[in-house]
């Protein structure tokens, strides 16, 4: 999954002035014919309820074309199980991706991408990368994200876009290449992935009639053909931002090692999530953040201990490369209440005292270049160690590392991961 990032700029100009779209290409162009559609896959397992799977299992080999990137959701019902009258929400902030606990890419038989907590991933990036108006018109929309109340019906239909980088990618994914592609979800407990609005809790819930819907692009045989014979001396390569996640129990003081043997780290972000009952929303907080230092290879990447909100929220907007963006803004509930109440899933401005408690992400960048044309522009890391102080209410602590790498298909279908 990747975070949105504004435009940058080269520092030099070393590079020609005619345009690329100009120069000769040895890449087989598509001539004629060929479609293109909208197409929807059922998932493999039927209905399926709280800590199940989801799979998908994409067309592959050769007449499947390409899997356009950017046009993946999975379309779903919802139906939660509470005694008594239905009040409820989804856990993080309202949004239907609260059940999607972990979400695997196959590609091939090899896992080329996977996502551990990738409900708390998107809700805390949702906080920050996007804006107020997007969530409460579109997202609200499409998944129900901070719809001003809690649901009282039985079963609701959403559509929820999905986020891994491979599917995300400035490249298509090939699929024609592959002998075969699959999307596993995995659910989230019903008592993670719910809010109660009463003393009934969510015991359980079922996702029906799941569909994977992405656009195909199929173009002619002769295409198909040809990327076959060029790969012959080559290999077919996808740039990817990705994420790799840890879930501790919080504390007061937390010193994590995660080894990442990775080429490029772009930033490292942490939040927490406490009181998790059954009518708690699970917005994150700092937990009354203290300090917190990053140490790449024992390299220290900041000497400020970030105990001010203010530079907590600056260097975290840097480590997300918006610190600039005055296109993305941060939002956060306009209440944060225990019991919730219809406050904690509606929008509201994210000043100080709701950043740090109910729109909290913290983090550092460990970006060294934008500049176009690198292949990777993070820091290569063997291990990184996260050392954060501050209070130690019950609940958990996250850590969210974001990663370039790099996928390679080759002519015979194989899946590669340089990292």
């Amino acid at each position: 999954m990747s975070f949105a990032s504004p435009a940058s700029y080269a520092v030099g100009v070393a590079q020609s002035d005619i345009p690329a779209a100009w120069m000769p290409s040895s890449e087989p162009r598509v001539a004629s014919g060929g479609s293109q559609r909208i197409v929807a896959i059922s998932s493999q397992n039927g209905t399926v309820t709280a800590g199940q799977q989801l799979s998908f299992q994409l067309p592959s080999n050769l007449g499947s074309g390409f899997a356009k990137s950017g046009s993946f959701y999975v379309r779903m019902r919802v139906t939660p199980t509470q005694a008594v009258a239905r009040n409820w929400a989804f856990r993080q902030y309202g949004a239907a991706e609260s059940l999607f606990l972990r979400m695997t890419a196959l590609l091939s038989g090899s896992i080329a991408e996977q996502i551990q907590n990738y409900n708390k991933l998107c809700a805390s990036l949702k906080l920050h990368c996007t804006n107020a108006s997007y969530v409460a018109n579109d997202d609200s929309l499409l998944q129900l994200t901070m719809n001003g109340n809690l649901n009282t019906v039985d079963s609701v239909d959403v559509c929820v876009p999905v986020n891994l980088g491979l599917f995300n990618a400035k490249a298509h994914l090939p699929l024609f290449l592959l002998s075969a592609c699959q999307l596993q979800i995995d659910l989230e407990s019903a008592a993670q992935a719910f809010t109660s609005g009463s003393a009934n809790p969510i015991t359980d819930y079922s996702i029906s009639q799941a569909q994977l819907v992405f656009e195909q692009l199929v173009p002619d045989s002769v295409y198909e053909a040809g990327v076959k014979q060029m790969l012959a001396s080559r290999v077919y390569q996808i740039g990817i931002n990705t994420w790799y996640n840890v879930k501790l129990s919080n504390a007061a003081v937390i010193t994590q090692n995660i080894g990442l043997n990775s080429s490029s780290v772009k930033a490292v972000l942490w939040n927490v999530v406490t009181a998790n009952t059954s009518q708690t929303s699970g917005a994150f907080t700092s937990d009354s953040q203290t300090s917190a230092y990053l140490y790449l290879d024992g390299q220290l990447v900041s000497n400020s201990n970030l105990s001010t909100q203010a530079e907590q929220f600056a260097e975290m907007n840097r480590a997300l490369n918006v610190l600039t963006d005055i296109n993305r803004t941060s939002w956060a509930p306009s209440a944060i209440t225990s019991p919730a109440v219809g406050g904690d899933f509606t929008i509201g401005p994210c000043d100080r005292t709701k950043y740090s408690n109910g729109a909290y992400l913290g983090g550092l960048s460990c970006s060294r270049s934008d500049q176009a044309g690198f292949s990777f522009s993070g820091t290569a890391v063997n291990t990184a160690v996260l050392q954060r102080s501050g209070g130690a209410t019950v609940g958990d602590f996250y850590i969210y590392v974001a990663l370039q790498q790099v996928v390679t298909i080759d002519l015979a279908g194989n899946v590669n991961l340089i990292r």
